[in-house]
């Protein structure tokens, strides 16, 4: 994670007399690094912060970036996917930690089932606005020959 300041000017007209003059302002911008956006992620899908709370706490000013990151890192196999465990794996965890686990991977299942539904209601949505629009039909028919 970096820190940096960005100087820009910014245009001011006065209300009253419609004089413009220009001011200099200084903004300090995090720029966060590809594995500390991983990790930020990952803590979203664990269900420890929201997007929301990171957006504000990291000066992001689109919460929409936040869900690109969510997008990019969950579909990568390296990443964010669940983790295989064998039966040895969770024998040696106590009891407490394999609940903890299981109730997270649930959680993550339960939003990424969330998620494909929003995508195919999108997806319906847009296809129904398409057909519409320009009067064409994309959805196959059923009982047509192919």
């Amino acid at each position: 994670m970096r820190t940096r300041t960005k100087t820009y000017r910014e245009r001011i007209q006065d209300p009253e007399t419609g004089e413009i003059s220009w001011e200099f302002r200084e903004e300090k911008r995090i720029s966060l690094e590809e594995e500390d956006r991983m990790q930020l992620v990952a803590q979203i899908l664990r269900g420890e912060r929201t997007a929301e709370d990171i957006r504000r706490s990291y000066g992001i000013v689109s919460i929409n970036s936040v869900y690109s990151w969510i997008g990019k890192y969950v579909s990568q196999e390296k990443s964010l996917s669940l983790e295989e465990q064998t039966e040895e794996d969770m024998a040696k965890k106590s009891k407490d930690d394999q609940i903890r686990e299981l109730k997270a991977q649930l959680k993550q299942a339960r939003k990424e089932a969330e998620l494909e539904k929003l995508r195919a209601h999108a997806y319906d949505t847009m296809i129904n606005l398409a057909e519409e629009t320009f009067n064409i039909p994309i959805r196959k028919k059923s009982g047509t020959k192919q």
